[in-house]
């Protein structure tokens, strides 16, 4: 498949890159994910994850929607591929059924220079981190780009002389959070956070939000949807795309008992389908018509699309 973008060699390192690379805007981790990637193999500026307005960027989440997604959200491990490669990458999606075989493929694709991104399920109080039980919602799975080994973990590897002879408990890997900061995350909480995943996923389902000081004067905040969306917009002239289940239902049970004449439901499909048919005054909606496919227990495996013979022969080995 040939690609929409075509990588440079990488000459600047990602820290020099905060300022125009952001920090991840709606429900897009994966084409997020993708592109921190791309940025960590390949010159700075060459395709950033959103276009902010300006129809002359090339984006990762442009890609994404050239592919058929509706907001930038990727739905399926066969989408997450075919969007990888148009970004000008290889990236192979490969299972794990233990501990054991994910220390494995963490491994040997760090041995030879490729990036990994793995697919949790993450907290539901803070969202910032990979959860282990009693996150099986669909809007809390979440795509952490993986870089190496931690320093602590590469130091006992060292003195030990094998990465296997260590504890899993005693394993850790860098990661990049949705800042594009780095972060050191246990490997056995990644592992059991992606057995959360659930295996049956649902279309999924987007909205977003004019601001109503600048585009609806004549309504009041009870009126727009009761201003769910106001904590996002401030500068902006609308917020980004949300999911549907994600930001509005824990919200929405607040207003109604706050505004109980407005007759609203906490119902998510009656919700949907008044927004849908323009009941709901602000606010446009979305629905995923991608494939859908299950996330868990899998990494994909990322690397440029090169001649390079041993990234080629490890991506071809675990082909997912």
């Amino acid at each position: 498949m040939d690609s929409l973008h075509q990588p440079l060699p990488r000459v600047v390192p990602l820290a020099r890159c905060g300022d125009s690379f952001g920090e991840q805007s709606g429900p897009q981790c994966k084409i997020y994910a993708l592109a921190i990637v791309h940025r960590l193999l390949c010159a700075c500026g060459q395709l950033l994850p959103y276009k902010n307005g300006n129809s002359h960027i090339l984006s990762a989440r442009k890609i994404a929607k050239s592919c058929g997604s509706a907001v930038g959200e990727i739905t399926s491990p066969e989408l997450f591929q075919k969007v990888a490669s148009l970004m000008g990458m290889d990236a192979k999606v490969c299972d794990y059924q233990n501990l054991s075989e994910m220390l494995l493929l963490f491994d040997r694709a760090f041995q030879v220079g490729c990036y990994v991104i793995v697919f949790v399920q993450m907290d539901r109080d803070t969202n910032t981190h990979p959860a282990a039980s009693d996150c099986h919602d669909q809007w809390l799975e979440h795509a952490i780009v993986v870089s190496g080994w931690s320093p602590e973990t590469l130091e006992m590897a060292k003195a030990e002389g094998d990465i296997g002879r260590l504890e899993f408990s005693e394993l850790a890997v860098s990661c990049f959070d949705r800042s594009g900061d780095l972060i050191v995350i246990n490997l056995s909480e990644i592992y059991h956070s992606s057995c959360q995943v659930i295996t049956q996923r649902k279309p999924e389902r987007f909205y977003k939000h004019l601001t109503i000081e600048r585009h609806l004067t004549d309504l009041t905040i009870k009126d727009s949807w009761l201003g769910i969306c106001g904590q996002f917009c401030q500068e902006r002239d609308a917020c980004h795309w949300h999911d549907f289940d994600q930001h509005y239902q824990h919200y929405l049970k607040l207003r109604v008992e706050q505004f109980p004449d407005l007759n609203l439901s906490c119902d998510p499909e009656r919700l949907f389908k008044q927004a849908k048919v323009g009941l709901i005054p602000s606010i446009y909606t979305r629905e995923s018509s991608s494939s859908n496919g299950s996330f868990r227990k899998k990494m994909a495996i990322v690397s440029l699309k090169s001649t390079d013979q041993a990234s080629r022969t490890f991506i071809n080995e675990n082909q997912g």
